[in-house]
């Protein structure tokens, strides 16, 4: 029974190892980093580009519901967020 266990165990972590070895790489910094920074940029962020605030313009409603989907799929990754952050500082032309 215990023998049983470890080979299910060994199986499951020797494809983990196969699944992190094909996806390439791996940026610890950006996991340490955003680890501790994240959540404070992704909250002035998601508060700065919300497409209520820039309600009159059409245009820039459409790009501010863009933005902020992707603040959302990307909110514990601070690499994407301070991309997003650029992103929205040149399209919403605001001051971050």
């Amino acid at each position: 029974m215990l023998l049983g266990r470890s080979t299910k165990y060994d199986d499951k972590r020797s494809r983990i190892k196969q699944q992190v070895k094909s996806e390439g790489d791996i940026d610890f910094g950006n996991i340490v980093n955003s680890a501790f920074g994240a959540e404070a940029l992704y909250k002035e962020l998601i508060c700065k580009c919300h497409p209520d605030r820039f309600a009159p313009d059409i245009n820039k409603v459409a790009v501010a519901n863009d933005i902020t989907e992707r603040l959302g799929k990307h909110k514990n990754d601070i690499k994407k967020l301070k991309e997003l952050k650029v992103e929205a500082i040149n399209k919403l032309n605001i001051n971050l």
